[in-house]
């Protein structure tokens, strides 16, 4: 392995390229909705961190992800604020072992638009270019261009001020072993009366289950509706002229809602809840929503968001996977990654947020939740009994 100086001086280098090719990552956000692609580049930083990187992830200190970040991660930032689209932090251990932090809005990139990204950046890096993208900035943006939605329903477009209040939360990272979920789709099929669910589905279900019940322990929120919020890919479901390597948000919310979820319901049923609700984003529905300029103002809209949930004081709940999408793949010219982390530690954040990242034991779930939350959950017998909290890396 090279020096860090001749490391240092590659990633430079080859992120320049990188942003060539993925230009409006070099520009600046005027608002939350636009790019000024005026080429003043990514924000690149170097840190040195003073622990060997074995002892940082035996077992990986959660607390401190967010040193490793080149900005405080899932911040909110005033409407007009100009802000770089990307930042860099390359951070050094004492052993020598890298760990590249990231940042990026949400602008234009998500998680799979982000994945083809660095897949760039880390071919040009590398030499190999094999996994250079050609990004597709046009097909998202002219089958779905920019609408007035002045007007919209609140509910359609999910306006709820308590969705946007931050409170105090805290970050856990659970395993999910290959075995545990293996039981988990197995509980699913109900002694193969249903089909076997997906991973996602079984694990993001008994993770949903649980966390309900941590968040309604109080008599004053069992009444309160559960709203469930899953983000779900537009390519996969649309197909052409969408590819992997369509750049956007191409995303869309399947919504559940989730009655009298207690210690005793069965995972199976919430699976089946969630697959009722994803199964309804199908081609045709978003296709009405590119060509009907009008259905975001329709009963049908309102329905798939759950119009007047967001007046009954509802807890909510967001899930994303960042499963297959290839981050676990990336190698910047000495070798592939030995963990992904998501950010950590304790913030003013949005609470009740789960992403999933696949591990070569099986699935990481990174929960957020109030602190009163969290501390029931990683206390849940049962819950525990499928999920590891925060077991050390086993490849290092």
């Amino acid at each position: 392995m090279p020096g860090f100086s001749d490391i240092s001086t590659q990633l430079q280098k080859s992120l320049s390229e990188a942003l060539t090719i993925f230009y409006p990552l070099g520009g600046r956000r005027s608002d939350s909705f636009s790019i000024n692609c005026n080429d003043e580049g990514a924000i690149y930083i170097e840190a040195s961190v003073n622990i060997n990187m074995d002892k940082f992830l035996k077992p990986p200190k959660i607390e401190f992800i967010n040193k490793l970040l080149p900005c405080e991660p899932n911040k909110k930032h005033p409407y007009q604020q100009v802000l770089p689209q990307l930042q860099v932090q390359v951070n050094i251990f004492n052993c020598g072992g890298i760990a590249i932090g990231l940042c990026n809005l949400h602008t234009i990139l998500d998680a799979l638009s982000c994945s083809a990204f660095l897949k760039t950046w880390s071919s040009i890096c590398n030499g190999s270019r094999d996994g250079i993208s050609l990004p597709d900035f046009s097909s998202a943006s002219s089958l779905f261009p920019p609408r007035n939605t002045f007007g919209v329903r609140a509910g359609v477009l999910n306006i709820d001020k308590s969705s946007e209040i931050e409170v105090q939360c805290t970050t856990r990272r659970f395993l999910f072993m290959t075995k545990s979920i293996n039981e988990l789709q197995a509980m699913s099929e109900n002694d193969g009366i249903y089909p076997r669910p997906t991973r996602y589905k079984a694990v993001s279900s008994f993770i949903c289950k649980h966390m309900i019940v941590a968040c309604t322990k109080e008599p004053c929120d069992r009444t309160r509706p559960v709203v469930v919020l899953h983000v779900v890919d537009m390519r996969k479901r649309m197909g052409e002229p969408f590819s992997q390597d369509s750049i956007g948000n191409l995303l869309w919310p399947a919504v559940v809602l989730c009655e009298n979820v207690n210690k005793d319901s069965k995972v199976g049923d919430l699976v089946r809840l969630l697959e009722q609700e994803i199964g309804k984003l199908t081609k045709e529905l978003f296709l009405k929503v590119q060509n009907d300029h009008g259905f975001m103002w329709s009963d049908e809209c309102a329905q798939l968001m759950l119009e007047g949930m967001a007046n009954k004081n509802p807890i909510s709940f967001v899930f994303t996977s960042w499963v297959n999408m290839g981050f676990r793949e990336l190698d910047f010219g000495w070798g592939k990654p030995l963990w992904l982390a998501q950010r950590g530690g304790t913030k003013e954040s949005i609470p009740n947020t789960v992403v999933l990242m696949e591990t070569d034991e099986g699935i990481e779930a990174w929960v957020t939740m109030e602190e009163k939350h969290i501390s029931i959950l990683e206390n849940d017998v049962e819950f525990l009994r499928f999920a590891l909290l925060n077991p050390s890396v086993s490849n290092i």
